[in-house]
């Protein structure tokens, strides 16, 4: 097997096809998977830390469909990356809103080297849905 196999391989079983929409998920298994990773970084502050699909695969109910578990919680991560200033205040005082919208919004599963441009869901319609909530 090539690199480009072995990298197709693994994107396979991390992700959906490119353009594809995520399935939606239930909120309660993106707030488990959200407060592994926040446990995660307590403990490992300088990161540097992975965490292998058995371990979200054992924090999600059973039948969750958890690539897109993971990758939906993942957004908000990024999300806060890209605008602290906004995400910080909405997950001190709103993190329900902003779980179950992560959980439901529609979004695109991203590909290896598709280019695109943004969040591969509606940012904006994010912080709406989470400040109406």
């Amino acid at each position: 097997m090539d690199e480009a196999e072995a990298v197709a391989r693994l994107h396979a079983m991390v992700s959906g096809a490119p353009r594809e929409a995520v399935p939606q998920v239930d909120p309660e298994d993106v707030r488990a998977d959200w407060n592994l990773g926040q446990e995660v970084k307590k403990d490992h502050p300088d990161g540097g830390i992975a965490i292998g699909m058995s371990i979200f695969e054992a924090t999600c109910k059973p039948g969750a469909i958890v690539k897109a578990v993971v990758y939906r919680t993942n957004k908000i991560g990024i999300l806060q990356y890209v605008a602290p200033e906004i995400m910080d205040p909405l997950i001190q005082d709103k993190l329900d809103a902003v779980l179950r919208t992560a959980a439901t919004i529609p979004m695109e599963w991203m590909g290896v080297g598709v280019v695109r441009q943004g969040f591969p869901f509606d940012a904006d319609d994010f912080i709406r849905r989470v400040n109406e909530a």
